[in-house]
């Protein structure tokens, strides 16, 4: 009836694929200063904010390796019930988190660039990455995998089969980008006395909004939207790369809600006062009604449940989200402190590059551990740690330095002669 609140993969929303922070850090305190005089997005640190959601994506599919159930794509003897509670409470924010985040940066290219231009930066910046990392990484992954479990590899690579796996964000991301631009073109050719009619009716936000008022009303939009995409017959439709209506509809209010929250900065100051304390409470209920939405009986009941796991993301992603935003660490010396450096720098210029190929390092560091008799603990950090090694020295020494896989790997085309490279800027975004 549904889709899972984050399938195995996720990634760093359009902070990854889309503008940079560094593009964002010129305008955004002009563009999200509300009547009130609440610059909330400017106040967002977005490039430690990314650099914690990515370094939690790795140690997430990590987890994954040793969950109870043994489902994923490699399963490591060694599990443990802790794993489970470790992905259930990243997965309850993580892939929310990106779509916000999303949302708040796209608003501002909006604002700085017009529709065809963009559309076709859109095109490049995530269509050429999620082409190639489909034809080479996960054909490589589905190879490896292959090889594993006693099949031919070169046969499995001759396959057009290849699963869209964890690219699945960045193909939803970019038609949902798309679909923004053709809602702003079509709008933009409308006559002006609609234009002016459709902009007043947006709701005032000079007043401060609390943060369950923001989240009942998001998932109540949420669930609004599903039903109707259900109701057309055409949810479970399979688009290209395994796309459904649903599976969009399901994280598209999340990005709209950045879209809309980067004008209206008291709906996002609201959200984000979220207490921290009920994460693991939203979570639970997150993840309950993932599962009970497809397995309770009655048709009303798995509705309700529905309903609890959209209200419990809501809340999770505003708590986990304003968590990180008002994070700091203890000086320089704290975590929080490295994440605002050369640390969260590396990874902020990174993100993408960690992103697509991740997941293929995760799966081969947990094939190699698997025979060893290594308790699950040891094991999960040599994965994430090495995972994260990995990545970071892909990009440095196989993205970074060369124009072509700069393009293939991150969407960037060579700057122009007067446009320096765009990488990650230091302090807040």
């Amino acid at each position: 009836m549904h889709v899972s609140i984050a399938p195995h993969g996720e990634v760093a929303g359009s902070a990854v694929g889309g503008p940079s922070t560094a593009e964002t850090s010129a305008t955004t305190a002009t563009e999200t200063t509300g009547s009130a005089g609440t610059d909330v997005a400017a106040a967002i640190d977005f490039d430690r904010i990314r650099a914690a959601l990515m370094v939690l994506g790795i140690g997430l599919h990590a987890a994954d390796v040793f969950v109870s159930a043994g489902d994923w794509l490699v399963a490591d003897p060694h599990r443990s019930v802790a794993f489970d509670a470790l992905v259930a409470l990243i997965h309850s924010f993580r892939v929310p988190g990106f779509f916000l985040l999303s949302g708040l940066l796209f608003a501002g290219s909006l604002s700085r660039h017009g529709t065809p231009g963009l559309a076709l930066r859109q095109l490049v910046r995530l269509g050429v990455p999620l082409l190639t990392c489909w034809a080479i990484l996960n054909a490589a992954q589905t190879a490896l995998l292959a090889w594993y479990r006693g099949g031919d590899p070169w046969e499995a690579l001759a396959s057009i089969s290849t699963p869209m796996g964890h690219l699945w964000f960045v193909r939803d991301l970019l038609v949902i980008n798309l679909l923004v631009l053709l809602w702003v073109a079509i709008r933009g050719a409308l006559p002006r006395r609609a234009r002016q009619k459709t902009a007043s009716t947006a709701m005032p936000t000079s007043h401060p909004i609390h943060w369950l008022t923001v989240a009942l009303i998001g998932a109540l939009l949420s669930h609004v939207l599903l039903v109707v995409i259900r109701l057309s017959g055409l949810a479970y439709a399979p688009g290209p790369g395994g796309l459904t209506l649903f599976n969009l509809a399901f994280y598209a209010p999340m990005f709209l809600a950045g879209l809309t929250m980067r004008h209206h900065p008291t709906w996002l100051a609201g959200w984000l006062r979220t207490p921290w304390w009920l994460l693991p409470v939203a979570a639970f209920a997150a993840n309950w009604g993932d599962a009970a939405s497809d397995t309770l009986p009655n048709a009303l009941a798995r509705e309700v449940a529905l309903a609890v796991e959209l209200l419990g993301i809501w809340l999770a992603t505003g708590a986990a989200i304003g968590l990180l935003a008002r994070w700091r660490g203890r000086g320089r010396g704290g975590l929080g402190g490295r994440l605002s450096g050369a640390w969260g720098r590396a990874l902020a210029d990174a993100s993408y590059t960690i992103f697509l190929v991740h997941h293929l390092m995760v799966v081969a560091l947990a094939l190699l551990l698997l025979p060893l008799d290594w308790p699950a603990a040891l094991k999960f950090a040599l994965i994430a740690s090495g995972a994260l090694a990995l990545s970071l020295a892909f990009h440095r020494w196989v993205v970074r330095p060369f124009a072509v896989t700069r393009l293939l790997f991150n969407g960037r085309l060579p700057a122009t002669r007067h446009e320096p490279p765009v990488t990650a800027a230091a302090g807040r975004a």
